[in-house]
């Protein structure tokens, strides 16, 4: 082999695999005449993940519904700490002036829900994170994750809420059930 380039192989241009094998060399394709949802064959031109690219726009507003979705959900956790921590408070918002019987152990669970929501909002928004370095889409993510988590949290002060006896009499007399 003479010191210029391959002349056939994986190492030769185009050009001179065309003039080895006897086939006319390829002419240059004009762009306008390629459809736009063409496959992309080059593997140089093919965006990561092996996928369709998504338009610059669509990434910039899955980005920004994504951060807004999370801002909200920061919003919200930081303010369920007041509500979470202090059951008198969730009496207070239902208008119900009771004595819990076990405000301690409510308490408790109301803590346990604050550390559900904060540790689901920061692996929520990790993943985000991630998923959005990677021009995937996230908003879906934070708009399902955040439903789950604040009913999960929910759940674990509503139940010990309601099965308090005072709590529930004053409901039912609230609702005039009794």
């Amino acid at each position: 082999m003479s010191g210029g380039s391959p002349q056939f192989g994986q190492f030769a241009s185009p050009d001179d695999q065309a003039a080895r094998s006897g086939r006319p060399a390829a002419q240059p394709v004009d762009p306008a005449l390629v459809p736009q949802d063409a496959p992309v064959f080059d593997t140089a031109q093919a965006p990561a993940g092996g996928g369709a690219a998504a338009p610059a726009g669509a990434r910039l507003a899955d980005r920004i519904v994504t951060i807004a979705l999370l801002a909200y959900g920061l919003f919200n956790t930081i303010g369920s700490f007041a509500i979470y921590a202090d059951p008198s408070s969730i009496l207070d918002v239902l208008g119900v002036d009771v004595e819990l019987t076990d405000y301690a152990g409510i308490r408790t669970l109301g803590i346990v829900a604050t550390v559900v929501v904060v540790a689901g909002w920061l692996g929520t928004a990790a993943i985000c994170w991630w998923r959005l370095a990677r021009r995937r889409s996230a908003w879906w993510i934070a708009l399902l994750a955040g439903v789950v988590f604040n009913f999960v949290g929910s759940l674990l002060i509503t139940i010990p809420l309601v099965q308090d006896p005072a709590v529930m009499d004053a409901l039912l007399n609230l609702s005039g059930a009794s």
